[in-house]
This record gives C-alpha cells, sequence and structure tokens, in this order.
C-alpha cells in the first residue's frame, strides 16, 4: 500500500460506517468475519485493537450484530445501521450533491438541559448532517426546505427537549451574505473541498488496493457532505469548489467500485473459508 492511500486522515468508525454502506449493504447480508474489517482497516493504517474497538462501540449502539461460532466471531448490518446507510445513500450517490435550488431557508430552535450533553451532542450532529449552521446558541438555519421529522423525532425521545421548525424567506434588505458568513466558516469549508480535490481529483495510483482506496474515498466524501450545507452559489463565488469535488467524486467512485467490489467479495470468500 502507498502512502496516497494514508494521506487522509479519517477516523476508524468512519471507515468502518463507509465500508458498511459502499460494500456490504445490499451486497453481502450475512455476517463477516472479524478478519474482513481487521483486513481492510489494517491497509489503511487502522491497528487490530483499535478496529476490535469500534466494532464493539458500534455493536453496543446498535447498528451491528455480534455472533460467535466457536473463535470465529462475525459482525453484521442491524435493521437500524441499514436504514441509516440507506438514507445516506441518496445524498451520496447524488448527481449534484452542492446545488441548492429552493429560495427558502429552513430556522429551527431549540432548547435542552445542560445535563442531556450526548443528547446535545446527537442533535448538532444531526443538524449539521441536514446542513444547519447555527446563527447563536439554539438557533440554526439551514437553506432550502428542510424535512425536520427525523430532527423533531429526536424531541419525543428526550425529556425537556423543545423543538420548534419552520420555513421562511428573507425580507427585501436582509443582508444573507452576512448571515450566511456568520453561521458557517466558509473559508475553512472551502479547505476541505481543496483537501478533497488534492486527494482524488489525482490520477488513482495503480498499485493501489481497490477496497482501501474506496472505503476511504467514501469516508472522506460523507465527511465532505456532512460539512458542506448545500447553500446558494450567489453567496460562495464564482470559483467556490464544490461542482469540482463531485465530479472528482463521479470519476474515482466509477474508477473505483467494479474492481473494490469483486475484490471484497473474494475476502469475504476467502475468510469464510479459514473459519
Amino acid at each position: 500500500m502507498t502512502d496516497r492511500v494514508t494521506e487522509v486522515r479519517v477516523k476508524p468508525q468512519e471507515l468502518l460506517l463507509s465500508l458498511g454502506g459502499a460494500l456490504v449493504l445490499d451486497q453481502h447480508e450475512e455476517s463477516l468475519p472479524t478478519r474482513v474489517f481487521l483486513d481492510v482497516l489494517r491497509s489503511l493504517g487502522v491497528s487490530d485493537d483499535a478496529t476490535r474497538s469500534v466494532l464493539t462501540r458500534l455493536t453496543e449502539r446498535g447498528l451491528l450484530t455480534r455472533q460467535q461460532d466457536g473463535r470465529v466471531v462475525s459482525y453484521g448490518l442491524t435493521d437500524t445501521s441499514r436504514k441509516v446507510l440507506r438514507e445516506g445513500r441518496d445524498r451520496v450517490e447524488a448527481a449534484e450533491p452542492f446545488h441548492q435550488t429552493s429560495p427558502d431557508w429552513t430556522l429551527l430552535s431549540f432548547s435542552l438541559p445542560e445535563t442531556q450533553r450526548d443528547v446535545r451532542s446527537r442533535l448538532r450532529s444531526r443538524l449539521s448532517w441536514a446542513g444547519f449552521g447555527c446563527l447563536r446558541d439554539g438557533l440554526w438555519v439551514a437553506p432550502g426546505r428542510v424535512d425536520l421529522d427525523r430532527i423533531v423525532a429526536v424531541g419525543a425521545e428526550v425529556e425537556g427537549l423543545q423543538i420548534d421548525g419552520f420555513v421562511a424567506s428573507p425580507t427585501p434588505g436582509t443582508d444573507v451574505a452576512r448571515f450566511v458568513r456568520r453561521a458557517w466558516d466558509l473559508p475553512a469549508l472551502r479547505r476541505e473541498h481543496e483537501a478533497f480535490l488534492h486527494r482524488w481529483e489525482r490520477p488513482l495510483p495503480r498499485d493501489g488496493d481497490p477496497i482501501a482506496l474506496f472505503t476511504l474515498l467514501g469516508a472522506h466524501w460523507v465527511r465532505l457532505l456532512r460539512l458542506d450545507p448545500v447553500l446558494p452559489e450567489q453567496y460562495l463565488g464564482e470559483d467556490w469548489p464544490a461542482r469540482r469535488s463531485a465530479s472528482a467524486h463521479r470519476a474515482a467512485f466509477a474508477a473505483l467500485q467494479p474492481r473494490a467490489r469483486a475484490e471484497f467479495t473474494d475476502l469475504v470468500r476467502d475468510a469464510r473459508a479459514r473459519r
């Protein structure tokens, strides 16, 4: 494995979820031996101990099943993880993931007791994935009309959490560019796109492991999608790099997917044969 594969620093959990969505979901319904996950993440510079730790955490969160047959431990997707990965796949494979067509904005306000820090973190993560930026504490804004059902549903699960959301249009004279700059760090977002382009716009290494590269591509792409709120282009400048990022992802995805799927099937078959 060349250094080109490990240039992007991604958390082991993000790599495992990427692997699940890209090569396991709808391809391998049965549980996979632990050695499959160890082999893939080891080629991406993740230690076996770290991979086992993440597998355990994902199992505890209800995102993986765990089965043991003698000394062989296997992991598989749960109904919950399949639902989450399928919901994310629509945006992952969208033709124009950064093109905003709506002139409206979605506003959301929530209040939460300070004791519920774990819920606050989970809610903020869900808001970021949905494209929201924070205008001020407890007040979030997202471009376009956002389906709030899954976000508001969190409120029904947690005592003391209140969420209110509505769709609005800026009034005449509103400096939309100003609140865009306040809610989102545009220079940092540009750097994220440029980092993605630096890694994936170049020709892929001929000696690279297609499974590792495809897994890394997916994790890096999901991170970029999570960070980019899909803002209207008129507030971003003519040289905004999002369209190039989408083009680079399409090209790398098309080049890697067939080989990655074929070699992953071989890897799974070999791992099961050694059980």
